[in-house]
């Protein structure tokens, strides 16, 4: 089975990379190494461009399936062979959002945990939101929900840093505990991951996380709740946006 090389886990910036093809299926390539973020955590998947001896193939989806990273894509007269070297390049802007929304949501998830005592029960990160699902006895009001987008912000504007850092796997799960990391998420986690990556929004936040997340709250920018909606009893779901949009 292909394996590839997960450049993203340790490096959220890289922009553009090359690559040699492992595995070429009818409308996919598999690749030795990959800054493409694969679909799933809740996260879309990255998109962009691979260029291969002057042909440029649009790169439309990125997810894992039979235990490869397949790069899906389309518009393509000829797929470039195995053992080939192409050059990938990431559409930026949409994974800038992407990063922007879900350390966004990191800092959200912390603090409702600490000023309405619920954890975090899901989320999505696109490029048109943010949002998260959360178990809560009450229904949130207008007034809570201002509270929450001034609260967020005010984390945000202090310009903290994200950092990755990979633990073994038990003092991984040692650290988490002691941070209040979601046990549940912990144990969710397969035995077979011997290491865990976690991203810590200084020591506001931390948690264990494989998708992409800028390198300081900075920029992130300014974050709207713009609503909030009830997912049957005891769960709310609140919904983030940059201002600008």
């Amino acid at each position: 089975m292909a394996q590839t090389k997960m450049l993203y886990m340790e490096d959220n910036y890289i922009k553009s990379f090359e690559a040699k093809v492992i595995a070429v299926g009818e409308n996919y390539v598999v690749l030795d190494q990959t800054a493409f973020y694969p679909e799933g955590g809740g996260q879309e998947c990255d998109i962009g461009t691979l260029l291969f001896d002057n042909h440029t193939i649009t790169i439309s989806m990125v997810k894992r399936d039979s235990g490869e990273v397949r790069h899906y894509l389309e518009d393509f007269d000829k797929l470039p062979d195995k053992g080939e070297i192409v050059n990938c390049s990431i559409d930026w802007e949409r994974r800038l959002i992407h990063m922007r929304y879900h350390t966004a949501i990191h800092v959200l998830s912390t603090f409702m945990k600490e000023h309405y005592s619920t954890e975090c029960v899901g989320n999505n990160i696109s490029t048109r939101n943010g949002r998260a699902d959360f178990n809560l006895i009450e229904s949130l009001t207008g007034e809570d929900l201002k509270k929450i987008e001034n609260g967020i912000n005010e984390i945000i504007a202090k310009n903290l840093p994200v950092k990755i850092t990979f633990m073994p796997r038990d003092e991984a799960i040692k650290y988490l505990e002691e941070k209040g990391y979601q046990t549940d998420y912990i144990q969710m986690v397969p035995k077979s991951v011997k290491t865990f990556r976690v991203i810590s929004v200084d020591d506001y936040d931390h948690a264990s996380c494989a998708g992409t997340h800028v390198k300081n709250t900075s920029e992130i920018g300014n974050i709207k709740v713009v609503k909030r909606r009830s997912m049957g009893k005891g769960k709310e779901r609140i919904t983030l946006s940059f201002e600008e949009n």
